[in-house]
């Protein structure tokens, strides 16, 4: 039971909500007096461009105080975003929850918790007396301290509402110790084995004729039957450096090739000016042989002779300026040559991504008209088509996670354009919603190539279990490793495997196959196993029985973590469940957030 709880178990939000809601305090007033369009909808309660940003801020100067000596950058700010907009989504989903469950907090409960503080307090060195919590210090501050009984009480007010609905969600979580025992045996009753494994993938020359990937398709039908779809066809306008912005970098690249041959040492150059990451070892990027670099850049460095300087090469990854210092055969006899170079990249400018924002416009204003495919004609872009998607779904195959595009083209006519999307990368992309249907079978032709490859699957799992039917009546127990080496066949070792072992070496899980092992004992063989994946004979090596004294000394130690797995799972799928439940419409790309 636990050990899937353990498998499957996600750390939520719930974890590090505590934290966030003691950090919000009583903001989000600015919310009502904003008069922008929302930035967010969270069950139906909208959110501020200015509410979110008061957070952000709140959060940024919160991680500015715990990480003084850090660097900030683009990483660290991102990361804060993210969890920002992940907090606020959950404190308006717990807040949810405590209207639905009725959670209200008397003054009795005030007291209570005054009266017991958390151990964040207790363990304050003010309220300690040789390294113990001393009650009567910490009520002394309580009465004589009124700025900290304020503060006390105001965050055990904010915060006691939220504990009180994770004990109600966790109430009737129980872990038995019969639940924890058999959950012991489980994990300890273990076999090391080596396993004859008669591989279905090592079988070839397979024939699927079209007639049966027809009958297939007919009696399997209902395998094929979707949920109402939605499919958008897109174009990606990518945010790359204008010749403008080649020109650019063309000039300080020039500068430096002519100062390095005349009488600047290329590497102390390098070290200088070089913005590649070779830059500190004075652009020396060892010896390679043809194939390892771009084109652009390979056919300059192997022209040249040893050295000699190139002059600006321009690459995907900018102007480069290159020095060969040796050539010679490696090993293999191939020419490899050693050379540096110093990297001036270019990047798109501010001007050159302000344009590309005003093609996006004006393309997807030119889409609406005259459909994406001809305005992708007309302004050169590739045009694709994604796969279907599901209301349900968060991802859009080719364009990525993007729950508002979905929840958009569930409510919009085939032919409707979505206005440009910021992608992560900054690039653009302008979709039209191109087909919709309700409940619906797959065309034949969408799935023929998968009921190919599902028959020839089962024609192969088969023929796989009939060799190994084959091989195990014609051969003796003590024969069967010497003979299964004969024949090629794969012997695979499995260490303390258990019911719960996910995976037997490439065989991964098959339920089956461990059930079976955990049937015998040391130096004996299973009988041949036919499971999902292929045919199995597995010989145990070792058994290794539970140790139920050892469980008895840590019965207590074990049902207590036990017990918090299990609320924690609990609450993981509260909070997973909830979530899923919820409208939630987030627009943060269109402020760049």
């Amino acid at each position: 039971m636990f050990a899937g709880l353990r498998k499957n178990a996600k750390i939520v939000i719930y974890i590090i909500a505590g934290v966030f809601i003691l950090s919000i305090g009583f903001g989000g007033i600015t919310s009502i007096l904003s008069p922008e369009p929302f930035l967010a909808k969270i069950d139906g309660k909208k959110i501020s461009y200015a509410e979110y940003s008061e957070r952000l801020q709140g959060a940024w100067r919160n991680y500015l105080e715990q990480n003084p000596d850090q660097e900030i950058d683009d990483q660290a700010f991102d990361t804060i975003k993210n969890e920002t907009w992940t907090n606020l989504v959950a404190v308006e989903l717990y807040n949810k929850a405590l209207k639905h469950r009725k959670i209200k907090i008397s003054e009795d409960d005030i007291m209570d918790a005054l009266n017991d503080p958390p151990d964040d307090i207790k363990n304050l060195e003010q309220f300690q007396t040789e390294g113990v919590f001393d009650f009567d210090k910490y009520q002394t501050a309580l009465f004589e301290n009124q700025p900290f009984a304020n503060w006390l009480e105001a965050r055990i007010r904010s915060s006691m509402p939220y504990d009180k609905l994770f004990e109600s969600v966790k109430a009737d979580t129980l872990v038995t110790e019969e639940m924890l025992k058999q959950d012991y045996i489980d994990d300890n009753n273990k076999a090391d084995v080596k396993v004859i494994f008669f591989d279905p993938n090592t079988i070839t020359e397979i024939e699927v004729t079209d007639e049966e990937k027809q009958t297939y398709y007919e009696e399997n039908k209902e395998d094929y039957k979707r949920d109402p779809a939605c499919k958008y066809k897109y174009a990606k306008i990518t945010i790359q450096p204008s010749e403008a912005d080649k020109n650019i970098a063309k000039v300080m690249a020039d500068s430096v090739y002519n100062m390095v041959i005349t009488n600047l040492d290329f590497g102390e150059a390098a070290k200088e000016y070089s913005q590649g990451p070779s830059a500190p070892n004075g652009g020396d990027l060892g010896y390679f042989t043809k194939g390892r670099m771009v084109p652009e850049f390979e056919n300059a460095v192997f022209a040249l002779n040893v050295g000699e300087i190139s002059e600006p090469v321009i690459t995907q990854f900018g102007w480069h300026i290159i020095k060969v210092f040796d050539k010679r055969l490696n090993a293999e006899k191939q020419e490899e040559v050693k050379a540096s170079h110093i990297l001036f990249t270019v990047e798109p400018s501010q001007e050159t991504i302000d344009n590309i924002e005003t093609i996006a416009w004006d393309f997807y204003e030119l889409a609406k008209v005259v459909r994406i495919d001809s305005a992708a004609v007309d302004y050169n872009y590739t045009a694709a088509e994604s796969r279907e998607f599901y209301k349900d779904g968060q991802f859009i195959s080719g364009i990525g996670s993007q729950e508002e595009m979905i929840k958009w083209a569930f409510s919009k006519k085939i032919g409707s354009v979505h206005d440009p999307v910021t992608l992560e990368q900054g690039d653009y992309l302008v979709a039209q919603v191109s087909f919709k249907a309700g409940v619906h079978y797959q065309d034949y032709s969408e799935v023929e190539a998968r009921i190919g490859r599902d028959i020839e699957k089962e024609k192969k799992l088969e023929q796989a279990i009939l060799n190994a039917e084959e091989f195990f009546a014609n051969t003796q127990p003590e024969d069967y490793m010497l003979e299964a080496k004969k024949a090629g066949l794969e012997i695979i070792e499995g260490k303390g495997i258990n019911i719960n072992s996910v995976s037997i070496g490439k065989i991964r899980q098959e339920d089956i196959l461990n059930e079976t092992i955990l049937t015998k004992e040391a130096s004996e063989y299973t009988d041949l196993i036919n499971g999902e994946k292929g045919a199995y004979l597995a010989y145990i090596e070792e058994r290794y029985a539970p140790d139920l004294e050892s469980f008895e000394q840590k019965k207590e130690f074990l049902l207590e973590k036990a017990q918090s797995d299990a609320e924690t799972a609990k609450l993981n799928k509260w909070y997973q469940d909830l979530r899923t439940s919820t409208e939630i419409i987030d627009n943060r790309d269109q402020y760049g957030l």
